[in-house]
């Protein structure tokens, strides 16, 4: 009896001294990452930056670097409050699954019926567009088209999806992928057409109040210097808020890591929260399975993916043998990553006050950093070093491209025509009018829709292309033509502006007075 008892407490104390070890292990491990952030923070040069990991039902860490602003100096913290931009059409999709839910609609309906204003280029298309179809990207329009309805202008959303009716698709109606921000905000004129809600009121009702989402909004308009809110950088300056509510339902919530990481449990716990059920199991299988194929790389190459698709606000991929359920967002001044790997009961929330490479150098951290557990150390890639290389470099690149373009500019060459006929209204159909003027000498153009971003003298290139150089400070110089007709008179112009989020090539802007 007595060797059974010596035994029963060497069992207990071993017991022990494993749980120690592995804890001291775990506590290490957090020291090394927080150690790791710290350090890449620092080397990007981001301005703020949260991260929030939730592991089996646990938040097991959850910290703010940097600084909110990076005049004032106030630091981040979990209860800091970023824009998490595309990340917000995981909410929308979910609030259309509740809708399904209550039996209010199916993803199957035709838009037509639940939004009957909603129309695109193609009869066809718009006839057959399903609920389902503008919330997994296979509109047939090519990636970001229509975005510039929304981005910085004065439209609001319903105009914004009218006005989308005017751009051909370039693709076949769901023959391939097609990131569409548009689509998403027509998901939200369908919310309120059923229920008679807006899209933020539905979002506060159904998932902010009842999971005490208490510092998430779905606008800027109210953020106080007092609050605690990161402010967007560019190049580590502060910039100024640009008004989002037009986008809403694709990109127009603000939150913290405290607040998201609720969210991430709601997905990990397949739509409960506490006792009450948000959305059904059925809405989080169909949210999370495969909708839309998208190119991957190969499975059997180390750190390749055997699938990546899309789903339903979220995009779906494999790492390590597991299922990952992600999605990213990025507008001037915000980056944001949200991630569920629901076969470890594993999510995290990543949030930046500045678009950087960092975002997806920590999300490939820390996938390593609970999906890999190898010694070897091959398997473990230092994604900080990788990310800033790659963020380098294409610095290097944008600055070469700019080289390139000053040395194929043409010396010696005057304009056409004399500075005031090149004045007056010009009109794209779909994006709306702009305007140039002469003032001073100087041509002055102004895109009527976002006028306080889009507005720049114009500098003489060569012939009849100019250059300029918008308000806003996201984008890049641009270089204005125009196309003289027979009778000696601008007939229109385009806008060559090298920048992959925004495709001003699409517009021609076409003499109107």
């Amino acid at each position: 009896m007595k060797k059974i008892r010596f035994i029963a407490v060497l069992s207990i104390i071993f017991c022990l001294l494993i749980h120690a070890a592995s804890f001291a292990q775990q506590n290490r491990s957090y020291k090394e990452l927080d150690e790791y952030i710290t350090k890449a923070v620092d080397d990007f040069g981001v301005p703020g930056f949260a991260v929030g990991i939730v592991k089996n039902g646990e938040i097991v860490f959850a910290k703010g670097y940097g600084l909110r602003n990076s005049i004032t100096e106030e630091a981040v913290n979990t209860e800091t409050v970023f824009c998490i931009a595309s990340c917000s059409k995981a909410f929308t999709a979910a609030c259309i699954g509740i809708l399904a839910d209550e039996g209010k609609l199916s993803l199957n309906d035709k838009v037509i019926d639940r939004f009957p204003a909603f129309q695109l280029y193609d009869p066809y298309i718009t006839r057959e567009f399903k609920i389902r179809d503008l919330l997994c990207h296979r509109s047939g329009f090519e990636t970001f088209d229509g975005d510039l309805l929304w981005y910085g202008s004065k439209y609001d959303r319903k105009e914004v999806v009218r006005r989308i009716r005017y751009r051909k698709n370039k693709y076949s109606f769901r023959e391939k992928f097609g990131y569409q921000n548009v689509m998403f905000i027509t998901a939200g004129e369908v919310i309120e057409n059923v229920t008679g809600k807006t899209w933020d009121e539905f979002v506060y009702e159904q998932i902010f109040d009842p999971l005490g989402m208490e510092s998430s909004s779905t606008t800027n308009s109210g953020f106080t210097e007092k609050m605690n809110i990161a402010c967007p950088h560019i190049d580590g300056k502060p910039v100024e808020f640009i008004d989002y509510d037009n986008v809403g339902p694709a990109a127009s919530i603000n939150s913290s890591v405290d607040d998201m990481l609720k969210w991430v449990q709601l997905w990990l716990n397949k739509g409960k929260w506490d006792k009450d059920t948000i959305f059904s199991e059925r809405v989080y299988y169909t949210n999370t399975a495969p909708h839309t194929a998208m190119n991957w790389s190969r499975g059997e190459k180390k750190f390749g993916t055997h699938f990546y698709n899309y789903g339903l606000g979220w995009f779906l991929m494999d790492n390590a043998g597991r299922k990952i359920i992600q999605h990213g967002g990025g507008l001037p001044g915000f980056h944001s990553k949200v991630v569920i790997v629901p076969e470890d009961s594993l999510g995290f929330v990543i949030l930046a006050n500045q678009i950087s490479g960092l975002v997806e150098a920590i999300n490939r951290k820390l996938l390593d950093f609970y999906l890999n557990d190898s010694k070897n150390s091959d398997d473990h890639r230092d994604w900080a070093a990788i990310y800033l290389k790659r963020e380098k470099k294409q610095k290097d690149q944008l600055e070469e491209a700019k080289k390139e373009k000053a040395k194929k500019r043409i010396q010696g060459t005057t304009h056409t025509l004399e500075l005031k006929k090149y004045t007056g209204v010009y009109e794209d159909e779909m994006y709306g009018k702009a305007e140039i003027s002469l003032n001073n000498g100087v041509l002055h153009l102004i895109l009527l829709p976002s006028a306080e971003l889009f507005t720049s003298d114009m500098e003489h290139w060569y012939y009849d292309t100019f250059k300029f150089s918008f308000n806003d400070k996201f984008l890049p110089e641009g270089f204005i033509t125009f196309r003289i007709n027979e009778a000696g008179n601008p007939d229109y112009f385009t806008i060559d502006l090298a920048n992959p989020d925004f495709l001003f090539y699409k517009l021609k802007f076409k003499k109107i007075d």
